[in-house]
């Protein structure tokens, strides 16, 4: 594998990075040694995970560009709209997505243009390849005729095929950019578990061939069993490991599912399209009196909470009936003139109540931060108000919780000292890249990876790479 030197000095190459194999840093390296470099990957995520180890290298913010490839190419489009036509809001849609990096398209087409980029930039560095659709490949492809470019990615990891990421690393991504070599020494379990690391190793070389996978290893911990809410897997020996804890199933459903039967002892995480604070504004903005009001965040609450009923011969606590009793009036004052600040108060009581565990607390948190923005004046409506809130998570990101519950989808690229696989027998069924979201699941994994399955073997489709 070529040092970050040599990578500097070649052309149009790519790199194959499997998962905790240094890809960050190497990245980080070859721009330190460049004075202009543009970096492009797909999230704010990794914009930020770049920038952070890019500052920790001590490389000056003023000779690296660091963006998503969308926000890149809404920079320049906008910067050029006669030319590129791009939508006038930010694409809401596939199709608005297209006609964006189409325009890009046709402005790398403008010789000043292309004299522009060759002046800003000696090298560019595209990240996370795997993810990227055609016509992020075609303008990938138009840029490194301008600048030299270097991609990285891991095809393993290419779990967007739903979404038309299915390029072919042989047959279309190397025939531009050639390949130069693979990382391989894995860097994320080097001082945490090396005996872990080399196991997801194999497995993701078995994964490629299609080879039959034996779960029965010293290396990992196996648990016979075929229900994804056994809970004896998901909190077994949990009180003497330290760090964070992720579950990870393939079904978003089953993840609140799975949260809520934990009684919040994991937390569930929110998309970044944050559909359910959405529908809770438009709920919101649709009420016109306290009863409404009332039915939106009783819906939220439905859905945020695990509500504990009491059983027979259990008496509610006196604090706990002076609690309802507040509830009760603060609902009422929802048709008062104060229903905003009465509102607030609401979601503050029910975080109090003994027998109500939170378990989607970035929902009910973002839906709070809504109401602040309401309170202050700020916006006018919940919808605007929550597009706020989202538009500076997607930014910023979110912190996570110590036990996160949540899918491959939106855990790739992180990492978390223990992990659960519970029935792992659902990732076969899949539709799409069934063997890619195991590994991308299994490889989120540090210090201890616990899978469990009714049998010791897992057979996958063979890959499409």
């Amino acid at each position: 594998m070529p040092n970050a030197q040599k990578i500097l000095k070649l052309g149009n190459v790519a790199i194959v990075a499997p998962a905790g194999h240094g890809k960050t840093e190497i990245i980080a390296q070859i721009a330190a040694l460049g004075k202009r470099t543009l970096i492009l990957t797909h999230t704010h995520a990794g914009v930020h995970a770049i920038r952070d180890r890019l500052k920790r290298l001590s490389v000056p913010t003023s000779s690296t560009t660091v963006d998503t490839i969308a926000g890149w190419s809404m920079r320049y489009a906008h910067a050029f709209p006669k030319a590129a036509c791009p939508p006038v809001d930010m694409p809401s849609n596939g199709a608005e997505w297209d006609q964006l990096y189409r325009g890009t398209l046709a402005i790398l087409n403008i010789s000043a243009v292309r004299e522009v980029l060759k002046a800003s930039y000696e090298r560019i560095l595209i990240d996370e390849y795997q993810d990227c659709p055609s016509l992020q490949h075609t303008l990938a492809i138009e840029l490194s005729k301008i600048v030299p470019t270097t991609i990285f990615g891991d095809p393993m990891q290419g779990i967007f095929e739903f979404a038309g990421a299915t390029l072919s690393w042989e047959n279309e991504i190397h025939k531009s950019f050639p390949l130069v070599g693979t990382l391989n020494i894995p860097h994320r379990w080097e001082n945490k578990n090396p005996e872990l690391g080399a196991w997801i190793a194999e497995i993701r070389e078995n994964l490629i061939r299609g080879d039959q996978i034996d779960l029965n290893d010293p290396r990992i911990n196996f648990r016979i069993s075929n229900d994804a809410f056994d809970m004896s897997v998901l909190f077994e020996g949990i009180d003497e490991k330290e760090g964070s804890f992720a579950t990870i199933h393939c079904n978003k459903t089953i993840c609140y599912r799975l949260a809520s039967a934990t009684n919040g002892g994991y937390q569930a995480i929110e998309e970044i399209a944050a559909n359910r604070l959405s529908q809770f504004a438009i709920e919101w903005d649709n009420a016109t009196d306290g009863e409404g009001r009332k039915k939106s965040i009783s819906s939220l609450l439905k859905d945020c909470f695990n509500k504990r009923a009491l059983v027979d011969g259990e008496e509610a606590s006196p604090e706990e009936t002076a609690l309802l009793n507040e509830i009760g009036i603060v609902v009422k004052a929802l048709n008062s003139e104060y229903y905003l600040e009465s509102a607030k108060k609401l979601f503050s009581l029910c975080r109090q109540h003994p027998r109500w565990k939170l378990y989607r607390s970035g929902l009910w948190r973002d839906a709070e931060r809504s109401l602040l923005e309401l309170i202050s004046g700020r916006h006018t409506s919940m919808i605007e108000a929550t597009s706020e809130i989202r538009q500076r998570i997607s930014h910023a990101g979110r912190k996570l919780p110590l036990r996160t519950v949540s899918t491959p989808l939106l855990l790739k690229g992180l990492e978390f000292d223990h992990v659960v696989v519970p029935d792992a027998t659902h990732f076969t069924r899949e539709r799409y890249a069934n063997a890619k979201l195991f590994y991308v699941a299994i490889s989120r994994a540090t210090r201890s990876l616990t899978i469990s399955a009714p049998s010791r073997f897992l057979q996958f489709d063979e890959p499409m790479i």
